[in-house]
């Protein structure tokens, strides 16, 4: 577990002379910035990832930039910060490489080895392409997703996006989207940062602003996708709990009734999402998010009278949204409970909901059932005991779809208000 910096590196702008030409590696200065940050703590550097370092004792360092970016400059600063033998030879041979390096060179640099020495132990130093055409940007695209490879479970990862093309942030923050949602090594974000040098100038400072809060924007997005599209609430409702309580439990409930298919509860649950329709949030996205997905939720359901028609409704809900096997257990509930309920009997009670199943299989006189009806029933339920059951059927996969889609169909003319 170690605290890692991913950073871009730029070309950076040098102190010219009158001719450009340098003795030696200390006659040729880079531009510094003041970075400040939010403790009121200031350090001066040509490069932010120096700055950023030493405000974050900092285990290991990936630096990623092109094959122009100004290496040379990292291995002089880091060999004298880390007292590392440094060699004005190799410096000026890598500084020849890159300033005469074009999009068209190879993903090479001179010494790589040395520059990663210099930074430390565990330095990684990425290089990737100009990203000007779609190849390129694919490529690179391939390289910053590959930088999990080089980070270890649990490591708390800290960004930097202040140099370099202004495309690359974007990539980064991919990355860091896929290390929340997709990666299992539980990598924790714990900084994003951009050294604003546009107001040097106007501040005598370039201020290092913290820009974590947008990853949480990503967070919402996703737990927004899985409760619109599953019913699952899960991670709102923890993004949520610090700010609504109330809003962030009612949002748990009713997940966990979804995620159990609980028909007998789900009705009274989903009615009583209707409490935080117009639910005051201090931030906006809670807003844009919670709000309209309850009210399409809901909107679902409205002015239904009966279990059976609800079930129905949500049996559609479900199959719209993939997911057959609940959407076949509460299609065979809504017929159930809809012959119960023109049988007038207490659907709630076990034994007469066997009764019912008993009438629909062999169709007595005692209970008064439609012979439509008894024709779903039967083919459904074959199909739903064996999903339920994990038994073996003849009836193929994308059969059962279409037939569960038909019969969804056919009962919404049966099962009516």
């Amino acid at each position: 577990m170690a605290k890692v910096l991913i950073s871009f590196l730029g070309t950076g702008s040098l102190n010219r002379t009158p001719n450009n030409q340098f003795a030696n590696s200390s006659d040729r200065q880079y531009r510094t910035a003041k970075y400040h940050f939010s403790n009121n703590e200031e350090s001066e550097h040509t490069f932010v990832a120096a700055a950023l370092a030493e405000h974050n004792n900092i285990d290991k360092i990936i630096l990623i930039g092109t094959v122009h970016s100004m290496w040379e400059e990292v291995y002089r600063y880091f060999s004298e910060k880390n007292d590392k033998t440094f060699d004005e030879d190799v410096y000026f041979q890598i500084l020849e490489h890159c300033e005469n390096a074009t999009h068209r060179s190879e993903l090479t640099i001179p010494h790589i080895e040395l520059i990663e020495q210099s930074i430390g132990s565990k330095a990684k130093i990425i290089l990737i392409k100009y990203g000007i055409n779609d190849e390129e940007t694919q490529e690179n695209i391939n390289t910053v997703l590959g930088i999990e490879q080089e980070l270890n479970e649990k490591d708390e990862v800290i960004v930097d996006i202040t140099h370099s093309f202004r495309s690359l942030p974007i990539l980064i923050m991919n990355l860091l989207i896929y290390l929340q949602t997709v990666s299992k090594k539980k990598i924790n974000i714990s900084h994003v940062y951009y050294g604003m040098l546009e107001v040097n100038r106007e501040l005598g400072h370039a201020p290092v602003a913290e820009l974590s809060s947008m990853l949480d924007i990503s967070k919402w997005i996703t737990g927004a996708y899985a409760f619109e599209n599953f019913g699952n609430a899960y991670q709102i409702a923890d993004l949520i709990e610090s700010e609504n309580k109330d809003v962030s439990e009612r949002l748990r409930r009713f997940s966990n009734l979804m995620n159990l298919n609980h028909l007998g509860l789900l009705k009274s649950e989903i009615n009583s999402l209707k409490a935080i329709r117009n639910t005051t949030y201090r931030t906006l996205i809670p807003s844009l998010i919670i709000t309209p997905i309850v009210n399409r939720f809901i909107a679902q359901f409205e002015n239904i009278r009966t279990l059976s028609l609800f079930q129905l409704r949500l049996a559609k809900w479900q199959f719209e949204h993939h997911n057959y096997t609940a959407a076949y257990i509460s299609v065979i509930e809504s017929i159930i409970t809809y012959t119960c309920e023109i049988n007038n009997k207490d659907w709630q009670k076990r034994e007469i909901r066997e009764e019912a199943k008993d009438a629909l299989r062999k169709q007595n006189n005692t209970w008064r059932v439609q012979g439509e009806l008894t024709n779903i029933f039967r083919e459904t339920n074959h199909i739903r005991n064996s999903l339920a059951h994990s038994i073996e059927t003849d009836t193929r996969l994308n059969d059962m779809i279409k037939i569960l889609k038909e019969n969804l169909s056919a009962l919404s003319n049966i099962i009516k208000q």
